[in-house]
């Protein structure tokens, strides 16, 4: 919980002064490492953010989209017109996301995760005095192999480097035919050469 206060100060900025936030629950299991829909409740300003991430399994070092759809309970449409801020951390580094204005309900922001593990992402909405909603919730990235010579590609699946070596296979086909045929001219016009000297 201390750590969670820390993060609203980061949110709410050292030179902002902004007005108290309202703490919920999660009304799922944000702790899944599986890419399903989290979502967070907020009953006090009727408001329910639902978070997901692009691509299923984030990949070091790239960026991943962090999706967040905020609906307002009361009519079960998106919210419209606040702003909103985000927090994506792992305990030692910190990135903020701040001033996103948001029209129709629907935001994302595009983030490079630098090493495995879990990760928090932690949004502020604020429209007015009427909704300040502090949300949480969890990215997992999966930790990934160093590529190697048997393997130059750990993290692609088995279609992808399927069609992969067929291509290369084409790739390699065609050049060992073009130095086979750069090779017989070459050959050719060795003898023609030497019948001419004679």
């Amino acid at each position: 919980m201390l750590f969670f206060a820390m993060m609203v100060a980061a949110i709410g900025g050292i030179n902002n002064v902004l007005p108290p936030v309202t703490f919920s629950q999660p009304s799922s299991d944000v702790t899944s490492p599986l890419n399903e829909t989290q979502e967070w409740i907020s009953q006090k300003d009727a408001v329910k953010i639902l978070f997901t991430y692009q691509p299923e399994r984030p990949i070091i070092d790239t960026f991943t989209k962090l999706e967040f759809s905020v609906i307002n309970m009361t009519n079960n449409e998106n919210l419209k017109d606040f702003d909103a801020r985000v927090v994506v951390t792992n305990g030692q580094r910190l990135f903020k996301f701040e001033n996103i204005t948001v029209r129709d309900g629907d935001f994302s922001v595009e983030y490079i995760f630098p090493d495995d593990g879990t990760h928090q992402v932690i949004t502020r909405i604020d429209k007015g005095a009427d909704v300040q909603v502090l949300a949480s919730f969890n990215v997992f990235v999966p930790h990934q192999a160093p590529p190697s010579l048997l393997n130059p590609f750990p993290n692609a699946s088995a279609s992808e480097i399927e069609s992969l070596m067929r291509v290369l296979t084409i790739v390699i086909s065609f050049s060992i035919i073009i130095i086979v045929v750069i090779m017989l001219r070459k050959g050719k016009g060795r003898k023609k050469r030497n019948r001419q000297r004679l």
